[in-house]
């Protein structure tokens, strides 16, 4: 006798999809968001990919410590892909 299962769809995983234009460093949240940090040196910005929000107006290495400060309390749930 055949056993049936029944599976979740899956979330992409970050690491196997190619980072967006742009993007200088990931952190993963709790539940499988990012945080994507991009530009430079005092024009560096963090944006969640689960909740939203945004970290501007500090210099790359405060943004990177925000963001993954963000990225570990963070329970947002990835924003799904939009259908094709």
């Amino acid at each position: 006798m055949q056993q049936r299962t029944h599976t979740q769809p899956q979330q992409p995983s970050p690491f196997a999809a190619p980072w967006p234009e742009g993007v200088i460093a990931r952190y993963l949240t709790l539940v499988g968001a990012t945080v994507d940090l991009r530009g430079r040196d005092e024009n560096t910005s963090a944006t969640c990919t689960g909740c939203g929000e945004r970290i501007t107006l500090f210099g790359e290495r405060r943004t990177r410590e925000l963001a993954q400060a963000h990225a570990e309390r963070c329970r947002a749930l990835p924003r799904p892909e939009a259908q094709r």
